[in-house]
């Protein structure tokens, strides 16, 4: 069973998505088992980045009864003579468009998420679909974001990606307060404050009725109608504890990134959803000649050799500012470049996920300009990954396992949920 569901979802395709999922998936399957699970069905897209042939994919699991562990494709020796990602492991979505497996009903999605629940890896990374339809949302945490990938070259997809965060909280929201909900049997008025409620639900998530812009000011006009409310605190609370966590794809320069892409991105969260949220980013990656060159070769850049050039070597200015780092942070590890990692997959402890962060940020400072390597890029990612899943609790970072909207009730109301469908 996982210890961690990690979804990568962008809200729009053309951003890179899937090609970070992939070599997300195979970073971290040097320090644990790791499944790729292609949920990005209409497009086979995994399957068209990692092109090894395919026993068993989605197809078989939906039709031909396979379990989904017997649907996991592994590398063959011939990608991986090193043995670096013996650790991985992806499971494909079908050759082609297939109306049951690309747009399956809740009984299918009940089926795929136990089964996702019971795969046998520490982490499990999803490639979602692009877009905002159930069959996204649905596999996302409902605590946090997962992973958001947006990039400055489109600003349609960072609006996407913000309205991605938009949509989990409505998800909870219209479950918790549904008509079913035991929420309405502790009021006064349970047929008027449910109509109330979800009048208001309506009002917010309409982004053509100016009168309640977010999810904030939803907040104060339900606690202006019911007064304190055990239940609204708890609603306040995950809206204030909600966590947001996204990647800078195709990264392009910190002053243009922060214009087209992460502030419009901020601006939109707090003008359509809420301004208390935490924000993390958890990385970026260059724009790259080997990641478009790794993509037509159905080969990620991570299976890829690097190209050799050298990197720069640190001023002494650098040298010492890398060593106040150091000691100011307590972390130890040698700042000189790290030899290969051992081919037998090993979970750092928190504090060589962390000096593993600053190694991987030297690199790339002293790569700088033409110098730029994604390999690093998805170093830093995966150390910082690593620290939250170390550090931080399961509801901050991915979900320990895909629940649905009973799960979710039983999480607002212990012992008096009801049960409805997925």
């Amino acid at each position: 069973m996982p210890k961690r569901i990690i979804p990568v979802s962008s809200g729009k395709g053309g951003v890179g998505k899937t090609t970070v999922a992939t070599n997300f998936a195979l970073s971290l399957s040097r320090f644990a088992p790791t499944i790729l699970v292609d949920l990005d069905t209409g497009t086979s897209s995994v399957r068209n980045s990692i092109g090894v042939p395919v026993a068993n994919d989605l197809y078989h699991f939906f039709r031909k009864g396979r379990r989904l562990d017997e649907c996991v494709t592994s590398l063959p020796d011939s990608w991986d003579p090193d043995g670096l990602y013996r650790g991985f492991g992806f499971v494909a979505g079908p050759l082609h468009l297939i109306e049951e497996v690309t747009n399956f009903g809740p009984e299918k999605k009940a089926r795929l998420c136990d089964a996702i629940n019971e795969l046998p890896a520490d982490y499990v990374v999803l490639d979602m679909k692009a877009g905002l339809d159930a069959n996204v949302v649905d596999f996302l945490p409902w605590s946090n974001s997962g992973i958001l990938v947006f990039t400055p070259h489109l600003p349609s997809a960072t609006l996407a990606a913000s309205d991605i965060v938009k949509a989990i909280l409505f998800r909870k929201l219209r479950i918790v307060f549904s008509p079913s909900s035991p929420f309405y049997t502790q009021v006064k008025d349970p047929r008027t404050t449910t109509l109330l409620v979800n009048d208001l639900l309506d009002e917010v998530e309409d982004v053509y009725e100016p009168g309640l812009p977010n999810l904030d000011a939803f907040l104060v006009d339900l606690a202006a109608a019911l007064g304190d409310h055990p239940v609204l605190e708890q609603v306040a609370r995950t809206v204030e504890h909600f966590r947001v966590h996204y990647v800078l794809n195709s990264f392009n320069g910190v002053d243009e990134a922060f214009d087209t892409a992460v502030k419009p991105f901020v601006e939109n969260l707090v003008r359509t959803v809420s301004e208390r949220m935490t924000l993390t980013n958890l990385g970026w990656v260059v724009r790259s000649d080997e990641i478009h060159q790794g993509n037509c070769r159905k080969r990620p850049v991570l299976l890829a050799p690097p190209d050799g050039r050298p990197a720069a070597r640190p001023t002494r200015g650098e040298r010492e500012l890398d060593a106040l780092i150091r000691e100011t942070t307590g972390l130890t590890a040698d700042p000189r470049p790290r030899k290969p990692v051992s081919p037998v997959p090993v979970r750092p402890d928190p504090e060589s996920a962390l000096a593993r962060e600053l190694d991987a940020l030297n690199r790339m400072y002293h790569r700088r300009g033409n110098r730029d390597d994604p390999r690093d890029n998805f170093d830093y990612l995966t150390a910082r990954a690593l620290h939250l899943l170390d550090r931080a609790r399961p509801s901050e970072f991915g979900t320990a396992r895909l629940v649905g909207p009973a799960e979710i009730l039983r999480s607002f109301f212990p012992g008096g949920a009801a049960r409805p469908s997925r």
